[in-house]
């Protein structure tokens, strides 16, 4: 904690082949309490069925788990990743693929309603150039995650494609949360940046900085309050990738020393926000 007040990290991943203990070491060290830990794809663990996929979030569950017993408040998201669909499409065809997702969510919502996870994540588009049937495919597993989302009343965290890449993306995600009868504001589109700031620019829809200090002034001299992330992904090869896992309490700390922020302001941001968006009890 920094002065008794709590940090939340908003996404990061962990990896029983990566380093996760010391990720959280670093993590608690720095002054972080609080965790989303998000579902990603394992590489000791394949997933062309859903005994993969049951395997695979059982990884998840189980490092939010240890991260709990470690003195970290975390809770995880979990469900089939976007970027694995073009891989399995070739292995068993597309439309096979597109049901073995919406099975693999079937048994994410399981977990959810038994408390294993808080929500759905992270799910939704590929980042990559893909033929629009694939990214067809994509809208319906997403549209049908939220639709069940809306009736559990659980978050979902999303991966999608870059504004640079679909300047229209954000109104396409507005009308199909709304078509579900979703809240925009459960609804967490990760890896933002700067321009996600404005409610003009993400449309109700929350979103979740990366923890840059441009990005956290910027953000801290509006009025507006976003979750924060280093999307860590706790990998051997490539350590403090995306950023390393103590970055959010480190710069949450060092915009107290610059002023930047206050007391009320962080309370706002690591208390109340968490709350409303992730329905948790901070």
């Amino acid at each position: 904690m920094i002065e008794g007040l709590p940090v939340l990290d908003a996404h990061m991943h962990l990896d029983p082949m990566g380093n996760p203990k010391m990720a959280l070491k670093r993590f608690i060290e720095s002054g972080g309490s609080h965790l989303l830990i998000v579902h990603k794809p394992y590489d000791h663990i394949e997933t062309p069925d859903i005994g993969g996929y049951e395997r695979s979030f059982g990884v998840t569950i189980d490092m939010c788990k240890m991260a709990n017993s470690l003195g970290v408040k975390a809770w995880c998201v979990i469900g089939p990743y976007p970027g694995e669909l073009p891989h399995l499409a070739n292995r068993i065809g597309p439309e096979k693929a597109e049901e073995l997702h919406i099975e693999a969510l079937s048994r994410a919502f399981i977990h959810i309603e038994n408390g294993d996870a808080l929500g759905i994540g992270e799910i939704g588009r590929i980042h990559f150039p893909v033929s629009q049937e694939l990214q067809g495919s994509c809208d319906r597993i997403l549209e049908h995650a939220l639709e069940k989302a809306s009736d559990l009343e659980c978050p979902v965290v999303l991966h999608t494609e870059s504004l640079h890449s679909n300047p229209n993306l954000m109104e396409h995600l507005a009308k199909m949360i709304d078509r579900t009868g979703m809240d925009r504001y459960r609804v967490i589109k990760h890896y933002s940046g700067p321009d996600l700031i404005d409610p003009s620019a993400n449309l109700g829809i929350s979103v979740s900085l990366q923890c840059r200090r441009e990005t956290l002034k910027i953000l801290l001299g509006s009025e507006n309050d976003h979750l924060l992330e280093t999307d860590f992904i706790d990998d051997a090869h490539r350590p403090n990738i995306v950023m390393p896992p103590d970055t959010v309490p480190k710069k949450i700390r060092w915009a107290h020393e610059l002023g930047l922020l206050d007391t009320s302001r962080h309370e706002r941001l690591m208390i109340d926000l968490p709350e409303k968006v992730l329905g948790v009890d901070m």
